[in-house]
């Protein structure tokens, strides 16, 4: 699969409900991060361009993750890392419907998870 500057065009105005030259721009601008690369380091990223890729990511068309790494003084790093969905991107181009990750985690709870059961309050000892 290819992300191109017109799909992904596409794929922002349809998700985030703006004009396709608006989308092209932001299309652009995210594009410009990745060149020839699959994933983008968050600390390439400054911080107006970072609130972009969370917007990206809660309509569903990027993806997040992130190691943990351990440095020579012996503390851990944490690096997170960003990546365009390109199968959310087909599906959005073909007009299916395509749910965030979180939103589907919820839809596939069953019933009985939003049941809330109150706890007896116990006073204190």
């Amino acid at each position: 699969m290819v992300v191109t500057p017109l799909k992904l065009a596409k794929a922002i105005a349809k998700r985030l409900e703006v004009p396709l030259v608006e989308a092209q721009g932001l299309s652009h601008r995210i594009l410009g991060y990745f060149g020839f690369d699959r994933v983008v380091i968050d600390n390439a990223l400054n911080q107006e361009d970072r609130r972009l890729f969370y917007r990206m990511q809660e309509a569903g068309l990027m993806k997040s993750s992130w190691e943990t790494t351990l440095l020579l003084t012996g503390r851990s790093w944490r690096i997170f890392y960003w990546q365009l969905d390109e199968s959310d991107l087909d599906r959005t181009l073909i007009g299916e419907v395509v749910n965030p990750p979180e939103i589907a985690t919820y839809i596939g709870l069953p019933d009985e998870a939003w049941a809330h059961r109150a706890r007896p309050a116990v006073p204190p000892s």
